[in-house]
């Protein structure tokens, strides 16, 4: 039904516009987008390390993890926090950390999930701020203790290896430098022992830094030499086999088909001809090329198949030319007068050997195959190894190394022959491996023990006769680990599935430089890592929706509803 009159049609349009766009905003939420700009909130941390005047300006409340900072700034009004995780999820507004000193640990940094990390470092501390050891070596294997030293004072610092009542190795460190140090020394004794690395600033001792390593028996291991002439090399190199300990049988020859033989610490066997029986319990084999060439063609072959089976083959290699019956190292040769000597490094053992006193010409061509152990200070091969079927053919070019026991460089002697003796020999099949973390285990410390082991059985670890609960890596079914808190310095062990492993805990106050070092290098590196997320510390913008207020719409509705009203019920009737 059409209404006669007209007047107020526009108004009467819009008002019933207005009413069903209300009433459906009443139904239906209408929302918008706005920029939430919020303001962010630190928590201020303090670590060791910081100093009295970086915690002077901080502002607002300050906390710390570590009782020891509340103790060393007792007027600071300092929070101590005993779990950092656990107050950052019951204070979520919290979107920054500040913290001063030289860090946290990087157990806590974990926690911090996607928090910012704001770092006001302090300098690097002056001392040992770098240091390694191996905690447990076989017996004629060097301990090499290797670092870093910053020597911040204005005086020369001089480094000491102590042990067994002396003085092992030393260095001196010039005033306001920096240097790296590296400590060889072969231990005579076999079980726990624990050196030190002493800091002396004339008659003052500035540190002294407890060394722990323990030395075990090495494996029994036969060796079979075979020389074509009695050279000085062969000479020295058997002295030296007796002296620890190894099973040797030498046989040199003399003449065609004749020798002069030797058996060293082990019972006779015949090596008038080389066969399966005289291999059978042969771990390496070491000859020079010469003779494997005089070999016949059945000993050659006893050899080769002993080789794939398991034995080591170690050649010395003399003659620019290829020789050897296995085909093995390509080499090349460079001219005398153009070289001069120059030191070897080991690359597995990363330890340095001192100047041999002649010119190293001939040197090795590696392959895509080839592992390089001993290179010259050039990077230039000089002893290589290949693998054969199980076994491992080791060739070195350096021919006399018996030069540096003339020279008094016994360690470097020991460190060379007993490197390429125990990369040719069989390796041993390891049950089980143990890593501690951190490694320098802490007294009265949160400390985690990492085991490995040959099956996915559930081990059984004990800790002064207190049962531990392991942990199974859920991607790795045969790694384990538990947490565990010592409560004694020194020498302690785990029994691990009815066996024994030594390991050392430390007391707080050692080789503090070195961790505060590890720490500062630690969170600088996290802080560089978050630098994507610190692009807004002080604000924080985000889009939000917002939904309009529906007593509005509430309002549109009823006024235009009224309107309707108003205007069929009286104004038409006027």
């Amino acid at each position: 039904m059409k209404r006669v009159n007209k007047a107020r049609l526009l108004w009467r349009i819009i008002a019933s516009v207005v009413m069903v766009g209300a009433f459906a905003a009443l139904v239906l939420p209408v929302t918008y987008t706005v920029k939430k700009v919020e303001t962010a909130n630190a928590l201020n941390l303090i670590t060791v390390g910081a100093t009295k005047e970086n915690i002077s300006m901080i502002k607002g409340k300050s906390y710390t993890l570590d009782s020891a900072v509340m103790n060393a700034h007792p007027n600071s009004k300092i929070n101590y926090l005993p779990d950092l995780s656990y107050h950052l999820q019951l204070h979520p507004e919290i979107n920054n950390i500040h913290v001063y000193g030289y860090g946290l640990e990087n157990e806590e940094l974990k926690k911090l999930g996607n928090h910012v990390l704001t770092f006001d470092s302090v300098a690097t501390p002056s001392g040992v701020i770098a240091g390694n050891w191996q905690p447990e070596l076989k017996a004629t294997v060097p301990l090499i203790v290797q670092g870093h030293y910053h020597n911040e004072n204005d005086q020369p610092i001089k480094l000491l290896l102590f042990g067994l009542g002396k003085n092992l190795d030393s260095l001196t460190v010039k005033a306001k430098t920096r240097a790296d140090f590296s400590f060889k020394t072969i231990p005579k004794q076999i079980g726990k022992a624990v050196y030190y690395l002493t800091a002396l600033q004339g008659k003052d001792t500035l540190s002294k830094e407890p060394v722990p390593f323990m030395v075990t028996k090495k494996e029994e291991m036969n060796l079979l030499v075979l020389a074509s002439f009695p050279d000085f090399e062969y000479k020295f190199l058997k002295k030296w086999l007796y002296e620890n300990q190894y099973s040797v049988a030498l046989r040199s020859r003399i003449s065609k088909n004749k020798y002069s033989i030797d058996f060293l610490n082990r019972k006779e066997i015949n090596l008038e001809r080389i066969d399966q029986a005289t291999l059978k319990n042969i771990d390496v084999l070491i000859a020079d090329e010469e003779e494997l060439k005089a070999l016949t063609a059945t000993e050659s072959a006893a050899i080769d198949q002993q080789s794939g089976t398991g034995m080591g083959l170690m050649i010395r290699l003399i003659d620019p030319k290829q020789s050897n019956p296995f085909k093995s190292f390509d080499r090349y040769e460079i001219p005398a007068t153009s070289e001069k000597p120059v030191p070897f490094k080991l690359i597995g053992e990363n330890a340095n050997l001192n100047t041999l006193p002649f010119a190293q010409t001939l040197f090795l061509k590696t392959a895509t195959n080839d592992q390089t152990l001993v290179v010259d200070a050039k990077g230039r091969t000089v002893v290589s190894t290949q693998l054969r079927g199980m076994g491992q053919i080791l060739g070195s070019t350096v021919s006399a190394t018996y030069q540096w026991q003339l020279a008094g460089k016994n360690t470097d002697y020991t460190t060379f022959w007993t490197t390429l003796l125990n990369k040719a020999s069989k390796p041993v099949v390891v049950e089980q491996t143990i890593q501690l973390v951190p490694r320098l285990t802490t007294v009265n410390q949160r400390n985690r023990l990492i085991l490995n082991t040959t099956t996915d059985k559930a081990p059984s670890i004990e800790l002064k006769n207190l049962r531990l609960s392991p942990r199974q890596n859920m991607e790795l079914p045969f790694e384990w680990d538990v947490i565990f808190w010592p409560n004694q310095t020194g020498w302690n062990q785990f029994n691990i599935n009815q066996k024994t492993s030594t390991f050392y805990v430390y007391q707080k106050s050692d080789w503090q430089n070195l961790q505060n070092a590890e720490k500062l290098k630690n969170n600088l590196q996290f802080v560089a890592k978050q630098q994507k997320k610190k692009t807004a510390l002080v604000q924080n913008n985000s889009l939000v929706k917002k939904e309009i207020s529906k007593w509005w719409f509430l309002a549109f509705f009823l006024s235009a509803a009224f309107f309707l009203w108003y205007e069929l019920r009286v104004l038409e009737n006027k």
